[in-house]
């Protein structure tokens, strides 16, 4: 492999998705923190709590057959910003996303990981909401497109947007209007400009489902400033990207607090 082609890699050796509605297993009440119990709780409709607990089961799962570690090791803590880690493991990277029934957990030992999925389907006020969250080359791209190629591409760019905050993060302190993605599911690097610094990350698709779209993001490193904050865009500073289901109530959303 070129240095080329090894610069635009996700090490994510384990990238798999579950099927949350089909998915069971005994080792719920016993595996899940009690922080984790209490979100589920939280969760006003049974399906959503149902998936929340799978998704998590599925993660520890997963943590334990890529780690080795017995579930009764697995400590999960989280950050400042909520995004979670493996206590004592710090090369551990992983990242956990879920729509609806469907789940997507990416595990690797390089750089933090964001991993973003969302069910294909029709997302009537994409302009609006790409408007709100896109750069305006982006929204200009998606408006080029033929009507029925739209929602695809909106969703790719959505996933590809929360991949890379996740990644880093800090997600409450930039907005989606400050760094560029794009409609395709290519790999690119990706400069994201966070308080004075660029954080550098690699940007790609996760596997492909005839169903869905997926995104992965691998931090890589940090550099110093060169640019003032969105320099190259267009488009003022926006909050922070919410979620679809924050924005819309939509019944096919994410469980709140169900990503990583």
């Amino acid at each position: 492999m070129t240095s080329a082609a090894s610069a635009l890699t996700i090490d994510a050796p384990v990238c798999r998705y579950v099927d949350l509605d089909n998915f069971t297993d005994a080792l719920a009440a016993r595996v899940l923190s009690d922080d984790e119990r209490a979100r589920a709780g939280r969760l006003r409709f049974p399906v959503d709590r149902q998936r929340f607990e799978a998704a998590h089961v599925a993660l520890r799962q997963a943590l334990c057959d890529h780690t080795g570690l017995p579930h009764a090791a697995l400590a999960l803590t989280t950050g400042a910003f909520g995004k979670p880690s493996l206590a004592g493991h710090p090369r551990t990277q992983f990242s956990l996303s879920h729509s609806q029934g469907l789940a997507l957990i990416a595990i690797g030992g390089r750089g933090p990981l964001g991993a973003d999925v969302e069910l294909l389907r029709p997302v009537p006020d994409a302009a609006s909401l790409a408007a709100a969250h896109f750069t305006r080359r982006e929204q200009e791209a998606l408006a080029a497109l033929p009507a029925h190629e739209r929602d695809r591409a909106f969703l790719t760019c959505w996933t590809r947007k929360e991949a890379c905050l996740k990644a880093i993060g800090v997600g409450l302190l930039v907005s989606s209007q400050s760094f560029e993605v794009g409609l395709a599911p290519d790999c690119r690097s990706v400069e994201l400009p966070v308080a004075g610094r660029t954080l550098v990350l690699v940007l790609g698709p996760a596997p492909a489902r005839a169903d869905s779209v997926g995104s992965l993001a691998e931090w890589r490193h940090t550099e110093a400033r060169v640019q003032a904050s969105g320099a190259g865009f267009e488009g003022g500073p926006m909050g922070p990207m919410p979620s679809l289901s924050a924005l819309r109530g939509m019944a096919d959303a994410r469980c709140a607090g169900g990503v990583a």
